[in-house]
């Protein structure tokens, strides 16, 4: 055989392969089979796994699943470009037109991509207000206060209040199961204050 022989056959069977994949990513697309499952199909095909996440995304574009990333980039800037995200509403506003002009995008994408716009381009952009509430306070916690407040208690009391009698409702099945820990704090308490 020539070398152009040769190389005509190799190339002939590379278009067969990558028609192989490609009919195999299509026929798991029909299927709306999960990405890792669509993956796994076209590695029985023939594909690599060093190669399969760059050729399933290379297809996703070209079926119009996806977008490129310039294609990507570019719609960012056409959505975001003189927007203001100074107030809460602003914002909101700019993450639901990303998320219509950026094919594959949800809330939370959408969401990153314009705080790294303002990032980027040094804007103000608006953040929430860090919580400031207590939240609620835990077993633990609470017990300690207890011991604090009444550092004589007995261990009838303790007990009484690990397991949940009386108007203690904070009482877990976790926190029964701690009881000899709770109790050796008790203890430590007890002997403190007895001393």
């Amino acid at each position: 055989m020539t070398d152009q022989v040769e190389q005509e056959l190799e190339q002939e069977e590379t278009v067969n392969l990558e028609e192989a994949i490609r009919a195999s990513f299509d026929s798991a697309v029909a299927e709306e089979l999960a990405e890792d499952d669509t993956k796994m199909r076209m590695i029985s095909s023939g594909a690599t796994f060093k190669n399969v996440t760059r050729l399933y995304n290379q297809f996703m574009i070209d079926a119009g699943f996806a977008i490129s990333k310039e294609d990507r980039n570019k719609a960012v800037e056409d959505t975001l470009e003189g927007r203001e995200f100074d107030t809460e509403e602003l914002f909101d506003e700019a993450v639901a037109a990303l998320v219509e002009s950026v094919k594959g995008s949800t809330e939370r994408s959408a969401a990153a991509l314009v705080r790294s716009y303002c990032k980027k381009n040094e804007l103000d952009i608006f953040a929430k207000p860090k919580s400031t509430g207590n939240g609620r306070t835990s077993f633990a916690s609470k017990y300690y206060d207890l011991l604090k407040s009444n550092p004589g208690i007995s261990k009838e009391e303790a007990t009484a209040y690990i397991n949940g009698d009386g108007d203690n409702e904070d009482t877990s099945d976790n926190v029964k199961k701690s009881k000899s820990h709770y109790l050796a704090i008790w203890k430590l308490v007890s002997d403190i204050h007895n001393a």
